[in-house]
Parts: structure tokens; C-alpha cells; sequence
């Protein structure tokens, strides 16, 4: 499924030691700004020093929203900090439209940019430009607590068995429990990790198959409110309400799987580190992430990606910084430090490949790196921020019950009313 690339990581680390040192022979001592909220922000940071003694990353670490609103206070007036920026992978489109993002075409090995898996290539790039390399990746996999299917009389998935979600309707019916007085379940058939986000949601309609946006970036008309995107919604609708299965409420998916009140779940690939590392008190399993019977198998993915500043006095550093940070080296930093998902196929073939990855819990990881090739970006819109935050107000009323072909109707007007903005 992996196919090892030439480039091997000493090579690679050397290319871009020679890269950052040309970028900044001769110079005095320089001084990067980067603001994030990134666990191994810091460590990443260092080892590029090492390599390069005379360039520091100041690392100015904010809350998440903050990356944001920092973003785009300095970035819209002109400032030239900071000299590295976050990108979140649906934002790329949108800060590339505005100018906030130096181009990187002529910055990164060629060979570097041929090991990211594809799907966060793909979301790198804006009218043609490579403007914000993947550092971090989140495709997403099935966690099921064994116990409680042993317990409702349900064989398991296979490591290697992709269930279908009509499999997993079935099966969350028999895991759920009779709700109490409350009209609260002791035990949950199923759950998203981000239950009202397009990022989680987007392969239930997009597996059927159909479409997330239009091919010009911007509409959404005929497609959020097509006859696919009900019935797909109309199935959440359902698991939330008639089928009682999913809860809703503002919960923590991953602690009702944590304290054994939530049976399948559906989360990121850096969740298998924290369950190995603070372990679960149950039997538990990982299998590939669900599709429809007869559809297209689609997974969410991508996360965070670097870009930088067209402003920045320091362009040259600056994108030797996200050469590495991009790599597969600082990639085994960020995986050391904090679990993060690999933007680097060379890795998740190193996981799929590995002897003491044979067994569980470890082949959780084998699961995981095999997801890779379904991974498909999140809608590449300049719109993205509207797109989103409008559908997560959707997702939220159709988890509570309300109409979904109307809720989805209405969504679409005011999505395409934000959009025309763009079409200017």
C-alpha cells in the first residue's frame, strides 16, 4: 500500500541543513516569530536551531482561537510578524486569496513534497502555488469498546474489516441502552469526535457518493440541499433522535468511550497514543472507518499546515523553518512528542511495517497508517470559515431534531449569500 520513497532521512535532513545554510550564509543572527498553540511547537523549534545556530524560533504560544484572530489582525494590516505562520488546512485557500502567504514553490524538495500523503498536498496549494507545506495529519479510524459488543452479542470488526455505517447503525442499536427516567442512556451506540464539524461529517454525504461544493469553490446550492445530502443527515438526524443512539448535548465523545458509555467512536489516529499511553480499564479495537454499502470509501484528514509571511524580513529563514518543520524528521518529533499523526507517507510505512506493530494495541497504528490513500481534503474554498461555522449551526439543529431538508435549505441560502463577496 506504501511505497518507500528514494529519499531516505539523512538525505533529507542534510538537503535541508544546506538549504537553510545557503538561505543564510554570511548573516547576523536572526530571530523568528511563530505563533501557535502546537504541543512540540518548542522541540521542533530547537532542532532546527541545531542545525542552524545562528537562526531562533520564538515560539509565542496562544490559545487555538487565538492563532486565528492573531493571524488575521497581523496579517491583514501588513505586519511583518509573525515571520511563520499557522495555517489550519481549510484556511490555506482563504489566506492565500488575500495575500497573507509567501509562495514556497522554489523552498521545499521536490522529493519532500512527493512523501505527503496526497490529500494534504493537494490542500497546500492555492491557484497553482505551493503556499503552506502539511506538518501535522488526523485521518480517522473506528474505536470500539470489545466488551460492550461481547456483552450485546456482536462479533467484532477485523482490523481489516472496513464495516459499512449500515453495519454500524445495526450495531449501535444493540450496544445502546433503554434510556433512564432522564431520558438518558447509561450506554451510547455511537459518536463522532467532532459530531457537528463538516472536517468529521464530510464522508457521510461525500461517500454516498456525492459532492461537498461546487467545482468553482464557491456554490452550494443543489448540493448541501441535494436529495443525497438529506438522506445522509436525515441518518444522523435519526441516530440523535428516532433511533436514540447518539447523544447530543455538548459531550465529550472521547471520555463516554473512556468511562465505557459509548460503544463505537470515531476519531483521529492521535488517539491510539493516548489510550496506549494512559490505558483504557476495557477490551477495545480499532478498525477502518466506515462507508456506505455501495458507495466510495472517504476519510477526513489533514490538519495543520506552516506557511510564510510575504511581509516578513526574514523570508529565507522562514521557509527554510517550514522546509524542516514539513519534513519527516521534525514529523518523528511531533509523533514523540505528543502522538501526532504523520504528514509523511515514508512513516506510516515505517508504522505498517514495524514487527512490534504485529500485535494490539500497537496495530491500532497499522489501521491507521492504511487509511492514508482515503484520505480526501476538506472543501477547498476561500469561503471555508462561512461554510463551516454555517454548518456547524445546521449540524447542531439537526442533532436537536429539527427538519433536516429545511435546516439543509437554509443553510445553502446563507452559505451562497456569504460567498458572493468572492465572486465579486
Amino acid at each position: 500500500m506504501f511505497v518507500r520513497k528514494p529519499l531516505r532521512l539523512f538525505g533529507l535532513s542534510l538537503l535541508i541543513l544546506l538549504l537553510a545554510l545557503t538561505a543564510v550564509s554570511g548573516q547576523d543572527a536572526v530571530e523568528l516569530s511563530w505563533i501557535t498553540d502546537l504541543p512540540g511547537a518548542e522541540e521542533v523549534a530547537a532542532r532546527f536551531t541545531e542545525y542552524n545556530p545562528n537562526i531562533t524560533v520564538r515560539v509565542d504560544k496562544v490559545s487555538f482561537r487565538e492563532v486565528f484572530q492573531q493571524n488575521q489582525i497581523r496579517l491583514g494590516s501588513g505586519s511583518s510578524e509573525p515571520d511563520i505562520v499557522s495555517v489550519d488546512a481549510p484556511v490555506v485557500a482563504s489566506y492565500g486569496f488575500r495575500g497573507w502567504l509567501l509562495s514556497l514553490d522554489d523552498a521545499i524538495p521536490a522529493e519532500q513534497i512527493d512523501g505527503w500523503v496526497d490529500a494534504l498536498h493537494t490542500s497546500s496549494i492555492y491557484n497553482g502555488q505551493l503556499l503552506a507545506p502539511p506538518i501535522w495529519n488526523s485521518a480517522q479510524v473506528m474505536y470500539y469498546n470489545a466488551a460492550l459488543m461481547e456483552a450485546a452479542g456482536i462479533t467484532p470488526p477485523a482490523p481489516d474489516e472496513r464495516w459499512t455505517w449500515e453495519q454500524v447503525t445495526e450495531a449501535a442499536q444493540a450496544l445502546a441502552s433503554d434510556a433512564d427516567a432522564d431520558g438518558v442512556n447509561d450506554v451510547w451506540g455511537l459518536q463522532f469526535g467532532q459530531y457537528n464539524r463538516i472536517y468529521q461529517l464530510q464522508p457521510i454525504p461525500e461517500s454516498l457518493p456525492t459532492a461537498v461544493l461546487g467545482d468553482d469553490g464557491l456554490t452550494v446550492e443543489g448540493i448541501i440541499d441535494s436529495d443525497d445530502w438529506v438522506k445522509a443527515f436525515t441518518w444522523f438526524s435519526d441516530l440523535h433522535n428516532t433511533l436514540n443512539v447518539s447523544p447530543q448535548g455538548g459531550i465529550s465523545s472521547g471520555e463516554l468511550f473512556r468511562n465505557s458509555q459509548l460503544g463505537i467512536y470515531v476519531d483521529g489516529g492521535w488517539m491510539i497514543n493516548q489510550f496506549i499511553n494512559n490505558p483504557l480499564d476495557f477490551d477495545w479495537g480499532v478498525a477502518p472507518h466506515p462507508y456506505w454499502d455501495g458507495g466510495e470509501v472517504t476519510v477526513p484528514g489533514d490538519s495543520w499546515h506552516l506557511g510564510v509571511n510575504p511581509n516578513s524580513e526574514h523570508t529565507e529563514e522562514a521557509a527554510a523553518f517550514v522546509a524542516f518543520a514539513s519534513s519527516s524528521e521534525a514529523g518523528r518529533i511531533w509523533f514523540d512528542v505528543w502522538g501526532v499523526w504523520p504528514a509523511h507517507e515514508e512513516m506510516l510505512a515505517e508504522f505498517a511495517e514495524d514487527p512490534a506493530n504485529a500485535e494490539f494495541p500497537n496495530l491500532a497504528f497499522v489501521v491507521a497508517a492504511g487509511e492514508a490513500p482515503y484520505v480526501t481534503p476538506r472543501p477547498l474554498t476561500v469561503g471555508y470559515l462561512e461554510y463551516e461555522e454555517i454548518l456547524s449551526d445546521a449540524f447542531e439543529d439537526i442533532r436537536n431534531g429539527a427538519d433536516v431538508a429545511e435546516t439543509l435549505g437554509q443553510a445553502a441560502g446563507r452559505i451562497e449569500r456569504e460567498m458572493d463577496k468572492y465572486r465579486e
